[in-house]
């Protein structure tokens, strides 16, 4: 009896072992994640290792930030990556990714190459700008390319002793299911606090086509004809 409860306690000692979970446990608004080892979850966060960053282009205080934690939450699939880049102009751009990676360490997401821009349009465009603690910004019009759609986001970025925020409007490749997700106000994802995020369709500058010709030839037509019905009337007409 002595010896099936030895082995009983091993087993369940062995299970506890499998079962635990270790994350790199890093919050750094410079790069100080990137040499960070991993470290043991605490119970109630023992499900998920989560690893985010947030990179903006010109520099800013929120130049790149990184967030990476223990999470109780159940990925989607075992490695689950949101990504997307918003484009305010040719030298401005706001870079978010999160990965949430299901009984494992995610490492780091910094280094996560932004996907080239496809076939930029002369015919549609978003309203764009960038600014740094507020909740608005000067706009002006910026091109999109190939299945970008519009965003208006502001993101707060807190650490253990600071908080800066962001806005950004501009052309964006984030997908619809992500719209849909972090739509609404005060949503946190990836360790970022999404005030507002917002998604519309490109404005189409395309312009519409009048059928002036069918339009003019009707109006001199019917000149035509009441002149000549003038003539008869007044029997000038041969």
């Amino acid at each position: 009896m002595k010896g099936v409860l030895v082995a009983g306690i091993t087993a369940v000692l062995v299970v506890a072992a499998v079962e635990s979970l270790s994350c790199v446990q890093c919050n750094s608004w410079e790069r100080s994640c990137v040499n960070s080892t991993a470290s043991e979850c605490p119970s109630h966060a023992n499900t998920s290792c989560i690893s985010s960053s947030v990179s903006s282009s010109p520099e800013t205080a929120i130049r790149l930030y990184q967030k990476m934690f223990c999470s109780a939450e159940n990925c989607s699939e075992e490695t689950h990556v949101t990504a997307f880049t918003v484009h305010v102009s040719a030298t401005e751009r706001f870079r978010f990714v999160s990965r949430c990676c299901q009984g494992k360490d995610c490492g780091n997401t910094s280094d996560a190459l932004d996907p080239p821009r496809k076939n930029v349009s002369s015919n549609a465009e978003c309203l764009a700008c960038y600014a740094s603690n507020g909740t608005s910004c000067p706009e002006k019009p910026w091109k999109c390319s190939e299945e970008e759609q519009c965003v208006f986001l502001v993101a707060e970025f807190k650490n253990d002793t600071e908080s800066n925020s962001l806005v950004v409007k501009g052309c964006s490749n984030v997908s619809n299911a992500t719209c849909q997700f972090l739509s609404g106000e005060n949503k946190t994802f990836g360790g970022v606090i999404f005030r507002k995020f917002e998604c519309a369709n490109v404005n189409n500058l395309t312009p519409t086509s009048m059928p002036t010709t069918s339009h003019n030839m009707g109006f001199k037509a019917s000149l035509s004809l009441l002149a000549f019905a003038s003539l008869l009337l007044l029997g000038l007409w041969p």
